[in-house]
């Protein structure tokens, strides 16, 4: 079970201090109260156009997890405590998200500073056809070039319960990068609007980090 998320910062926070904040006090808070499967934060580069948020997380749970049910009463008021120091509420746009290899290797735990180039896409009304397989074989080609490690597609699904706000994206294409220089995407397929274009960078947490932070009723 996935969900992906976008988060901005508050305002008067420098970028470099949101993210500083997240990283050092609030990813390693989330994951006291919250058993992660993987828990990976793609922080904005640049991003053409301009994008009102910073990072784009991706929250991993097992199957059977009641996620509403661990974020409610006292871990509730903990996290939104913690956000209220950095981070913009009114701009919380959480959804449930599929993610499917298109190509390359299999993700597993990526080393720090990893890029990721992230296209924002939604499909072009009465377009017809199927958008998800036009992404999909769009991904394969922009792949083959060989400066890309692996190629992943998130379809976007309906906004999670407590979510004011809807995710404005219907799918997400990751192209994770071998090098430094990402490749030029270009104009998309027919009947795709490219919303904007974000290079990220990739901070995961650690599996044995994961299982070390994990104390719910510690207090």
């Amino acid at each position: 079970m996935k969900s992906v998320c976008l988060l901005s910062r508050l305002p008067g926070t420098t970028p470099e201090g949101f993210r500083d904040y997240y990283e050092n006090n609030h990813s390693r808070l989330g994951s006291r109260y919250f058993p992660f499967v993987k828990y990976v934060r793609n922080h904005v580069v640049s991003a053409s156009p301009a994008v009102n948020f910073d990072v784009i997380t991706e929250f991993f749970f097992a199957p059977d997890l009641d996620v509403a049910g661990v974020h409610s009463g006292r871990v509730r008021e903990i996290l939104d405590a913690d956000e209220r120091r950095f981070m913009d509420q009114r701009l919380i746009r959480p959804a449930g998200a599929e993610e499917t290899l298109v190509t390359g290797a299999p993700r597993g735990v990526e080393a720090p500073g990893r890029l990721r180039l992230m296209l924002l896409l939604n499909p072009i009304t009465g377009a017809g056809g199927d958008f998800a397989a036009s992404v999909a074989a769009w991904g394969q080609q922009l792949a083959a070039d060989g400066s890309v490690l692996r190629v992943t597609l998130d379809q976007t699904m309906s906004p999670l319960p407590g979510g004011d706000n809807a995710f404005p994206y219907q799918a997400l294409l990751s192209l994770w990068l071998e090098s430094e220089e990402p490749p030029t995407p270009g104009a998309p397929p027919a009947g795709i609007e490219l919303a904007s274009t974000l290079l990220t960078e990739v901070c995961e947490s650690p599996p044995e980090l994961l299982r070390e932070l994990y104390q719910p009723d510690a207090g």
